[in-house]
């Protein structure tokens, strides 16, 4: 296996590094991306199917990608769900996953956490297909969504900092003046494409 850095976590771990000829996603050991919709937040609980994939990775360096299911479902269900405060939940979610990560680190993984993409539009027939399938209510505006990946991608970084783990932060060449999506690297309602494989190469260090 010649390339030594691959991408895990949910679906934009896929699309963000798919068909790239540095960074690899997961699926190129499994056929499919076993962790496609899981959260930041509840990734402990899935450490069985994680670490039947990391496990073949132990000696690459890892890019980390999870946060978005958060930002479009987890936060705001449970503020609605609980009356927990947004804030709280946020913070909460990232000092858990990223306590989680350094767990991992110290047992040797060289894991990078990535930040959390800009949020998509989520219109269009496709999206509203997809939307029917969810099993949580999707009522997080675009604004809010994106008040929430701005802060948690700030949670993640002080983290990331206490907890000494690389931070891949390359959000604002992500986003256009008006903290939407940049048209060129958009994939579809939700996903940017793997443009942003050569962003990240261009702006962070994996030595």
């Amino acid at each position: 296996m010649k390339r030594k850095i691959f991408a895990v976590g949910d679906s934009h771990s896929r699309r963000c590094f798919e068909n790239h000829g540095v960074i690899a996603d997961s699926r190129v050991l499994s056929g499919y991306n076993k962790l496609d919709g899981r959260t930041a937040y509840n990734l402990p609980r899935h450490e069985k199917k994680l670490l039947k994939i990391i496990s073949a990775l132990f000696d690459k360096e890892l890019i980390f990608c999870f946060g978005e299911v958060d930002v479009r479902l987890h936060i705001k269900y449970k503020h609605d769900q609980l009356g927990v405060p947004v804030n709280q939940l946020i913070e909460e979610t990232a000092r858990r996953y990223c306590s989680y990560v350094r767990d991992l680190r110290q047992d040797g993984y060289k894991i990078h956490i990535f930040n959390v993409i800009p949020t998509g539009d989520f219109k269009g027939p496709a999206a509203e297909k997809w939307k029917q399938g969810l099993s949580y209510p999707f009522t997080a505006t675009h604004a809010e969504r994106t008040a929430y990946t701005e802060q948690l991608n700030l949670a993640y970084a002080a983290y990331c900092l206490e907890y000494q783990i690389p931070f891949i932060d390359i959000y604002q060449y992500l986003v256009d003046e008006q903290g939407r999506r940049k048209p060129e690297l958009v994939f579809d309602f939700a996903h940017i494409n793997n443009s942003c494989a050569d962003l990240v190469l261009e702006h962070h260090s994996f030595s």
